[in-house]
């Protein structure tokens, strides 16, 4: 046992570390409704299974994510403090129902901004994917145990560009989600 140990923390002291999978998720229209520029959680009402999806993925220790564009910002819908309150409101919201997002990572820009600070062409916004690169890297992802889910084309191409399994969003997420972990 203690030779075990041994060469346990030798691997960790190494450098080794363990690769986790990963699930990224588009948000608007896959977690949640798309009413058009959510930014208020009062505002937020998720779809149906995608609680007890999110759950069942916390349960089997899969990292979480949540990539978005948020156009909103850069239209001047709202503001970016607006769509920061909503992701901790929601984290909050989440992890007292057992379920962890790890992180969440956006886009305020778009080519046509209305707000000056916002208007630039970027592979951060998706169909880009510097977002998913960005997590990998920073949550060391296993991408061939991971997947993306969303609603657009655009998810798509930024999943593809990953090298990440990418399927639309279904009725029932959390059958769906079941049904991809099972596939592997």
């Amino acid at each position: 046992m203690k030779k075990q140990k041994k060469v346990v923390n030798k691997k960790l002291s190494s450098g080794y570390s363990y690769k986790r999978p990963a699930v990224f998720l588009d948000r608007d229209g896959t977690i949640n409704y798309d009413n058009g520029y959510t930014h208020r959680f009062s505002e937020f009402k998720f779809r149906p299974y995608v609680l007890s999806g999110l759950k069942y993925l916390s349960r089997l220790k899969y990292l979480i994510f949540i990539v978005t564009n948020q156009a909103g910002i850069a239209k001047g819908k709202f503001k970016l403090m607006d769509l920061l309150k909503l992701n901790s409101q929601l984290k909050t919201y989440l992890k007292k129902r057992n379920i962890i997002i790890h992180d969440i990572e956006f886009c305020p820009y778009h080519p046509k901004a209305t707000v000056k600070i916002y208007r630039k062409k970027t592979s951060y916004r998706k169909p880009g994917n510097s977002m998913i690169k960005k997590l990998q890297k920073k949550w060391n992802v296993n991408m061939k145990k991971s997947f993306m889910i969303g609603d657009r084309k655009s998810d798509k191409s930024a999943a593809q560009k990953s090298n990440l399994h990418f399927e639309y969003v279904e009725k029932n997420f959390y059958k769906q989600v079941k049904k991809i972990i099972n596939s592997y």
